[in-house]
């Protein structure tokens, strides 16, 4: 009997999130995913995950890990078994809307130089997500420890930012902003959020598949940089929309305060960066995570709420990540 291989192979990695996960395939078997090969990699979830896909969902490609083996191995589990064209990374924590896989699988089918492309990522409250950026570096990651992003809040503020353009705003910031530009028009870029990245089959057999030195977080850039480096080309296309529950596939922690964070961090800037860009951007986080262990120090003496002893404890073990020794 003849096999039909089909163009998108969806592999969704998921880790204590059942209810996320049942709306992330019903958006998928009620749009254009019904169409595709979907795979969900489950790392050994408590919360019966597994059990409501293989009851729920049938036709659903299940891996039933033992373990969490972490975000990239686990995704490359999924990559090994998928025979489509195209792979689609996905998170559990994402509904897609109809229209988004057919517009991302279309722009690869015609541009032969497209290695990934992403589409619009919404927030719960329809707002746009930032989930594009250049090429990710010191600078980048300073104005995320700074959390400038929180200064300017709003689609309409950051519409207004948008076109006064790179030229004022810089090439960093420029990108940033990028998906509050109102031109619906796809957009080459240097870096795009893993929540929702779409794969061509040969850039990931030319590249290899996500480095499992990331248990989780920055595996997404660091593939774009080897993307890049081997010669393809990424694209946002903000046709396409997928709306993204920010930070709930990773149980809902802060990832400002994640040890996994912070030790992806070091691993991504020791692989693409020099020693002593290393040793600077150790000094910008534990100067940075310090002051907010301070602000929550004296915030825990007027307040009665857990919430900042909590961080206390949260910021002194990433601090504590800092001065580990970088594998």
């Amino acid at each position: 009997m003849e096999i039909t291989v089909p163009d998108i192979s969806i592999i969704v990695v998921n880790y204590n999130t059942m209810n996320l996960l049942r709306d992330c395939l019903v958006s998928l078997f009620q749009t254009d995913g019904r169409q595709c090969e979907v795979i969900v990699v489950d790392n050994a979830s408590d919360d019966g995950s597994a059990a409501m896909v293989e009851q729920e969902f049938p036709s659903v490609l299940l891996v039933r890990n033992r373990q969490n083996l972490g975000f990239s191995k686990a995704n490359n589990q999924g990559m090994r078994l998928a025979r489509g064209r195209y792979f689609l990374l996905l998170n559990s924590d994402t509904v897609v809307r109809a229209g988004a896989l057919e517009i991302m699988a279309g722009f690869m089918a015609v541009h032969a130089a497209a290695g990934a492309v992403s589409c619009r990522l919404l927030n719960a409250d329809g707002s746009i997500q930032a989930s594009i950026s250049h090429r990710p570096g010191p600078v980048l990651l300073l104005l995320r420890l700074l959390g400038v992003s929180k200064l300017v809040s709003g689609d309409r503020a950051r519409r207004r930012l948008a076109r006064m353009g790179g030229f004022f705003l810089g090439r960093t910031i420029g990108s940033y902003l990028a998906p509050y530009n109102t031109r619906d028009v796809p957009l080459e870029v240097g870096n795009i959020s893993g929540a929702c990245l779409m794969l061509r089959r040969e850039a990931v057999e030319q590249v290899g598949f996500l480095d499992e030195g990331f248990f989780m977080y920055f595996e997404d850039m660091d593939y774009c940089l080897r993307l890049q480096d081997a010669g393809w080309k990424m694209y946002y296309l903000p046709q396409g929309e997928v709306v993204h529950l920010v930070g709930m596939s990773s149980g809902g922690r802060m990832r400002n305060y994640s040890t996994h964070s912070y030790r992806a961090l070091f691993h991504f800037y020791k692989k693409h960066f020099s020693n002593p860009m290393v040793a600077v951007v150790r000094c910008m986080v534990v100067a940075a995570l310090s002051v907010r262990w301070v602000c929550n120090w004296i915030q825990s003496k007027f307040s009665k709420e857990s919430v900042y002893r909590q961080n206390q404890i949260d910021l002194q073990k990433v601090i504590r990540v800092c001065f580990e020794q970088t594998k």
